[in-house]
């Protein structure tokens, strides 16, 4: 693969972010705590339209995933008190890296950086350049 041929994956991919990104910040004007998952979305989708950052853009998209997860997990009554302290930290963390969008996403994205050679080619290529 050529640095200068950008995977259909890629822009695809970009494209849902960027998207996803402009309405995370539309739904920030009415509030504001939706600016900060806005930008992290509007960050992964530079940094895979550029193809850098390899590990910090899977990273994010990893944090993303978990919290996420464990948001779900937390639905147990024997944690008592502490449960409404868990899920609180893992839905800041989870607001922090991308939010329910980027949870959304990344579950394509993930799937696509272990099962297919585009994405994982494309940041090589871009990092090699």
């Amino acid at each position: 693969m050529t640095p200068s041929v950008r995977p259909l994956q890629a822009t695809l991919y970009a494209a849902l972010l960027l998207a996803s990104g402009f309405f995370m910040a539309f739904m920030g004007l009415s509030a504001n705590g939706y600016f900060l998952p806005a930008a992290c979305l509007l960050l992964q989708a530079v940094l895979l339209w550029r193809g850098r950052a390899f590990k910090l853009f899977e990273w994010i998209m990893l944090i993303n995933q978990l919290t996420g997860l464990a948001l779900l997990l937390w639905l147990g009554e024997g944690l008592g008190e502490l449960k409404l302290d868990l899920a609180g930290v893992m839905l800041l963390t989870n607001l922090l890296f991308g939010g329910p969008l980027m949870s959304v996403l990344a579950i394509a994205i993930l799937a696509s950086l272990s099962f297919s050679k585009q994405i994982p080619d494309w940041f090589r290529s871009r990092a090699a350049a």
